[in-house]
């Protein structure tokens, strides 16, 4: 670098820089200051230079001095100071050491506190940019891996209606059990969609409180609430604008949250929590849910208009026992990708094959993923074999009864599955004290699962209002 150069770079520093900036030397005395800092202190820069810090803190300029104790500690010292100009101002003092480890100088900065928030804000900005693109980076990374099994008529007929309505811009709902892929049939719907180049994000409204979920989705501004971040936050809609919303579970939505987006179906604009402003946003909204609706609409929990608004086109995902065309070509498509992982050559047997076909898949396709897993990994030789028995996890209260499976000669396969399942329900409604929606949350499936299951071995319960 020539003299000019350095000289151009002092001057940057000094005329142009909008932070507080000085260098002392190893005993704390200015040896150059910039503008801002002169203005910090109320002296001009060629008073100011030469002048000790410490000096500085006994007249009252600062209340405390960052530069010694630097000095003192040898290290980088940062603490919030209070200045003449009655702003409370954050400093950072970086010593410089000489060759014999003494301090040489030390360069301070200081910033006040509307400057950190300046800042603040910018960092806040790009980390949402940064979350926004870690969405789309694991979208991708999953659509990549994402296969569609569909040899059955029935998976086959779903995927021709998703050709259709994809390129359309009318929102939809897909209904279908827990576990049949309703997250991936709304992914393919965005893909093939002219929405395919911007974001798709998905939200599952059963896991998060109201309070949280509603900032989730419609951001807020800062204070707006205890622990808000104090320059706010976009919501998934601003995020997700362009782009697809996938809102799954929306059966749990609130009925305060389902006024909410009812508005911003018919108004195309969102309001953040705590903001008076509304906010354009251009949004296509995919719902997911395993429960019926309609029955909700009937008892009042669900809002009939936001369901029209929403149902324009209804997708009904078949149950993977509904489609045994595709039970093997799934298992065997996981089977491959554990194969790959593991540099292995594990295969199915025959028998293992069959029971496949015929087991009823109460957790449809996420199940058969586990059992693929769960198998692949006990197996001691390549073959690997499935039968659907009682775990040890509850296996102790079959064998304790009398007559555990109730088997007798003219027992299909399939009747003996359903009475495995009809006995292990019972026993886990028995621990919940026969509330329904405790057992269902622990056997992980819907309790209208539980409804039909029992009814179908001819076992009633009742009801819950």
């Amino acid at each position: 670098m020539t003299e000019k150069e350095k000289d151009d770079l002092i001057e940057a520093l000094r005329d142009y820089y909008r932070d507080s900036i000085f260098v002392t030397d190893g005993n704390g005395n200015v040896i150059f200051a910039n503008d801002v800092a002169s203005q910090r202190v109320g002296l001009p820069i060629d008073e100011l230079r030469g002048r000790n810090v410490h000096d500085m803190v006994e007249e009252g300029v600062y209340s405390y001095s960052t530069v010694m104790e630097a000095i003192r500690t040898k290290r980088e010292v940062a603490a919030e100071i209070n200045s003449t100009d009655d702003l409370h101002t954050f400093s950072n003092s970086v010593p410089v050491f000489n060759e014999k480890g003494e301090v040489r100088m030390v360069v301070t900065n200081n910033m006040s506190i509307e400057r950190s928030k300046e800042w603040e804000e910018i960092i806040g900005r790009e980390k949402q940019k940064a979350d926004m693109l870690r969405r789309e980076l694991d979208y991708l990374r999953l659509r990549d891996k994402r296969v569609i099994i569909a040899n059955s008529k029935e998976m086959k007929d779903i995927l021709n209606s998703v050709n259709s309505i994809a390129s359309s811009d009318a929102n939809i709902v897909i209904l279908g059990e827990s576990g049949t892929g309703k997250d991936m049939i709304a992914q393919i719907i965005h893909e093939q969609s002219w929405r395919s180049e911007k974001s798709f994000i998905s939200v599952n409204c059963a896991a998060m409180p109201e309070n949280l979920l509603e900032s989730e989705l419609f951001g807020y501004e800062g204070g707006a609430f205890t622990g808000a971040l104090s320059k706010g936050k976009i919501g998934l809609f601003e995020a997700a604008s362009g782009g697809t919303l996938f809102l799954d579970e929306i059966g749990e939505m609130s009925p305060a949250l389902q006024s909410r987006l009812l508005r911003v179906i018919e108004n195309h604009e969102i309001r953040r929590v705590g903001g008076v402003n509304n906010i354009p946003v251009d949004v296509r909204i995919i719902c997911a849910t395993n429960s019926n609706l309609e029955e909700m609409i009937q008892a009042k929990t669900f809002r009939e208009d936001l369901y029209y608004r929403l149902a324009v086109f209804t997708l009904k995902l078949p149950r993977l026992a509904d489609r045994q065309d595709d039970i093997i070509p799934i298992a065997e498509l996981f089977l491959r990708e554990l194969n790959e992982k593991y540099n292995t050559r594990k295969r199915f047997s025959d028998i293992t094959k069959e029971t496949m076909k015929n087991y009823s898949w109460p957790g449809n396709i996420r199940e058969l993923r586990n059992v693929v897993e769960r198998i692949f990994v006990v197996s001691r030789g390549d073959e690997l074999v499935f039968t659907p028995v009682p775990t040890a996890s509850y296996g102790d209260y079959f064998s304790e009864r009398p007559n555990p499976l109730l088997v007798n000669d003219d027992m299909t396969l399939r009747e003996f599955m359903d009475s495995v399942e009809s006995q292990y329900i019972k026993k886990v409604l028995d621990e919940c004290g026969g509330v329904v929606t405790e057992a269902a949350k622990r056997l992980g499936v819907h309790r209208s699962v539980i409804y039909r299951k029992l009814n179908k071995t001819g076992t009633e319960i009742e009801r819950e209002s």
